[in-house]
């Protein structure tokens, strides 16, 4: 029996807080950055030594990003759209490695999809995101307070692309932007004469999920490529014509890329699935719409992002995919230099700028890292710095006997906590309940975080019992008393042990301080665990970085 051919190279995983939403590449001269985000209410900065550099924390679920050099200095600007209404424009600071604040509008509603294009053909970027409100709003640039452009539909803006495409009665491609609404409405608009035009909307009938655009035909021209809740992925061409679609069993196509994984000069289709699935179509013929399945990987659950990336050393790209299974892999496609390379035309041309681009002479300054609040605790200290509170707060608080310092010490500590504390829930999209999802299937916002029987709470706490102990023994009715014991007694060393040190800087460390009194580690990292999931402790990346005691 002959073996079967490798298809693809798993090169690492890494393991994300909670169910990655979003997640984008960062690019700054020849360094590469990783930025993601979820369902912690947090987009992370990470390095390629999966080092996390910094975070933003928001008040609802990070669910998009869209990488682009607006400052045109050789340094990505990431658009992030969060759960909370927030849309933010974050600069990466150079030396630093943080991001800084330099845009921050609030809607009314979930931000679902953000991207970026000069649709005025100027030589300018707009900005561009789309939600819950039924909107797509357009802003004319990172000084922009409200958006010059807003366009409104009859359901959510679940899904939206910009990129250069070549109509077929205009001599010039232009920059179009193509949106999905949850009733299964695709638009591609342009901006022309100073306003919004839609230039063609054909009806899926079903919710668009994910649209990326590129020439997948093999024949010069750029396609868009359309994943919805159908179970299907359709191509099209610039004037709306549906070229072909493939069929995807057994999963909703949630998230779709194109790019060259193998180096044949044709591009693939990336799908990743609601089922899990992480799918590869490939066209191997010149001005062809005849993909096929080149190879096929899963996961546990539902893939929310799938992104290309170049592996400069090895001069190739990767595939970056991750979701509900809260990881970050990246995999390579085995065949990269051994096809025949494909001679596939270049006709697109370039979009021809009506003005030249101008690059403000502040934007070639130094960009200061701003505080801007993304959160509503961020909020609430800055009102309370503004107004001197904070001054008062301290002053009566010195009055009574407590140092300066110690008291400063004490806000920051407060302002850099994350606002809530979430119970990490294992999501298939098959077995949630009716109250999970919402209208059109989406998945709502995570309750808070001790779901438990209110009666049970009660009657414990007015007793004066230990609460996690009842709560173990109701999830796990077979463990014994002397069991339940142990685990008890621990939870109270490892509290004590937290009281005395203050903050212990590692995992490892808080568990083998521990297991030396003759505790077994896994025993130890489960109460870890328990005092994690209820908020009695939890992990703190502000300084000194390390667990902790959580504030009561």
């Amino acid at each position: 029996m002959s073996k079967i051919k490798k298809r693809f190279n798993l090169k690492w995983m890494f393991e994300a807080p909670e169910a990655v939403l979003t997640y984008s590449n960062l690019k700054c001269g020849e360094k590469r950055f990783f930025v993601f985000g979820g369902h912690d209410r947090t987009l992370y900065l990470m390095d390629d030594k999966m080092q996390i550099l910094d975070s933003v924390t928001f008040d609802g679920w990070c669910r998009c990003s869209y990488p682009v050099d607006i400052t045109s200095d050789g340094c990505d600007e990431i658009l992030v759209g969060a759960g909370d209404g927030n849309f933010l424009v974050l600069k990466f600071v150079k030396g630093l490695n943080k991001l800084a604040t330099i845009m921050n509008y609030r809607s009314s509603g979930k931000v679902l999809c953000v991207t970026a294009g000069d649709l005025t053909n100027d030589g300018n970027i707009e900005l561009i995101h789309c939600g819950e409100d039924k909107t797509v709003k357009i802003f004319e640039n990172i000084d922009a307070t409200s958006p010059k452009y807003v366009l409104y539909y009859d359901s959510w803006v679940t899904s939206c692309a910009s990129g250069c495409l070549k109509l077929s009665n205009l001599k010039d491609p232009l920059q179009g932007l193509i949106i999905g609404t949850k009733n299964g409405m695709l638009q591609m608009i342009q901006i022309k004469d100073g306003s919004p035009d839609i230039i063609w909307q054909r009806q899926l009938g079903s919710q668009i999920n994910a649209i990326d655009i590129g020439d997948v035909i093999n024949n010069g021209y750029n396609d868009i490529i359309v994943g919805s809740d159908d179970s299907i992925v359709k191509i099209y061409n610039a004037d709306g014509e549906e070229l072909n679609n493939i069929e995807i069993e057994g999963g909703r196509p949630i998230s779709v890329k194109v790019a060259d994984i193998d180096g044949d000069n044709a591009k693939e289709i990336i799908v990743g699935s609601a089922d899990g699935t992480l799918r590869i179509y490939h066209n191997q013929q010149i001005d062809s719409t005849n993909f096929e399945l080149k190879w096929k990987t899963n996961t546990t659950n539902s893939i929310k992002i799938v992104s290309p990336i170049m592996d400069d050393e090895q001069g190739l790209i990767n595939i970056i995919f991750g979701g509900y299974d809260r990881s970050l892999r990246c995999v390579s496609d085995f065949e990269w230099g051994e096809k025949p390379k494909l001679d596939v035309p270049d006709k697109m041309g370039t979009i021809k700028s009506e003005k030249p681009k101008v690059v403000e002479e502040e934007l070639e300054q130094p960009i200061v890292k701003k505080t801007v609040p993304t959160n509503l605790r961020d909020y609430i200290f800055k009102i309370l710095d503004e107004t001197r509170v904070v001054d008062g707060v301290i002053k009566e608080l010195q009055k009574i006997g407590y140092l300066k310092e110690n008291i400063k010490n004490e806000f920051e500590l407060m302002k850099s906590q994350k606002p809530g504390t979430y119970e990490k829930v294992s999501y298939s999209l098959w077995s949630l309940s009716e109250e999970d999802i919402g209208p059109g299937g989406v998945i709502q916002e995570p309750r808070a975080a001790a779901k438990i029987k209110t009666e049970i709470v009660e009657e414990v706490v007015s007793k004066g019992g230990d609460l996690i102990r009842a709560l173990q023994k109701e999830k796990a009715p077979g463990l014994s008393e002397e069991q339940l014991k142990i685990d008890e007694n621990l939870r109270y060393i490892i509290i004590h042990n937290l009281e005395k040190n203050k903050v212990i800087p590692t995992r490892t460390k808080l568990i083998t301080e521990i297991t030396i009194l003759g505790y077994s580690e896994s025993d130890v990292d489960e109460q870890v665990d328990l005092l994690k999931e209820h908020g009695v402790i939890q992990y703190s990346k502000s300084n000194p970085k390390g667990w902790r005691l959580t504030p009561q």
